[in-house]
């Protein structure tokens, strides 16, 4: 006999969407974090270069690229073109700065020899003003300073083939200083305190210097005294008389401001002679 007991393994009816509408707040999370991993399952780039509504966004990034790229080459263009229009200015100008460089060294030398020049002079006037009158006054007797002053020029120029001797010249030298000479000169020679001049291998020499026609004496001293002198000893008869032979030139000419140089050293310096105390001196 069939049993009756009833079948309790019957199926549970499925639920409702009213039942699936009322999930819980933690079912209605579960189920949106799945849709976003099926939407994002892909990368963005994939939907860049699928064809259908995304390749339209490939078409503008193709076009902003082209263009971005045309303007890139554009600036290039014209930044290429002002340095090739800018090159022959930039050498003109980098010309003009070496040649203000060369100037600026070149004027920077002149100056260094200026000051140089100025620095020699400098130390010279305080040698000068460190020393006493009677120090300065033995000094310009003895030639070992240069001196500055009027006078007379007196040029003797011997015609071709007529020679000076030394002993004309010597003898002309010392009425000179008799005549109140401060200063001579012969030929740029200064007479110093132990000049001599004298004849050497056919040629007269003064301070181990030769000298040769014309003869030029340049003499600071009073002009008047010394013309006087010249007229007196007869200096000036022999001279005189030699031109009218025309055997040479005789001029004497006053001379103002004349510029006559020390002496050498060894012409003006003594070593050994030492000055006599004047008590000594006087008796």
């Amino acid at each position: 006999m069939p049993s009756t007991t009833p079948d309790t393994t019957a199926t549970e009816p499925a639920p409702t969407d009213q039942a699936r509408r009322e999930r819980t707040p933690y079912s209605r999370e579960a189920t949106g974090l799945l849709d976003q991993i099926a939407e994002r399952a892909l990368d963005d780039d994939y939907y860049v270069v699928r064809p259908g509504r995304y390749s339209r966004s490939r078409g503008i990034n193709t076009a902003a690229t082209a263009l971005v790229l045309a303007l890139f080459m554009l600036m290039v263009t014209i930044t290429a073109v002002q340095y090739a229009q800018d090159r022959p200015s930039r050498s003109e100008t980098r010309d003009a700065l070496l040649s203000d460089i060369e100037q600026g060294q070149s004027l920077q030398v002149d100056l260094l020899a200026q000051v140089a020049s100025l620095e020699s002079e400098v130390d010279a006037l305080r040698g000068v003003q460190e020393k006493t009158p009677e120090e300065l006054g033995n000094e310009l007797a003895a030639g070992a300073s240069g001196v500055t002053g009027d006078g007379v020029r007196i040029t003797i120029d011997p015609a071709s083939g007529v020679a000076i001797g030394d002993g004309e010249l010597r003898a002309l030298v010392n009425e000179l200083w008799i005549g109140g000479a401060e200063a001579i000169a012969v030929n740029g020679q200064r007479w110093g305190a132990l000049t001599s001049l004298r004849a050497a291998g056919g040629a007269i020499t003064i301070n181990f210097t030769s000298i040769g026609a014309p003869y030029v004496l340049e003499v600071v001293g009073d002009r008047d005294t010394i013309r006087e002198r010249l007229d007196a000893s007869g200096e000036d008869g022999y001279w005189e008389r030699r031109q009218s032979q025309d055997e040479l030139t005789y001029d004497v000419s006053d001379a103002d401001d004349q510029v006559l140089p020390a002496a050498p050293d060894h012409r003006t310096t003594i070593t050994r002679a030492t000055p006599v105390p004047a008590e000594e001196g006087a008796s």
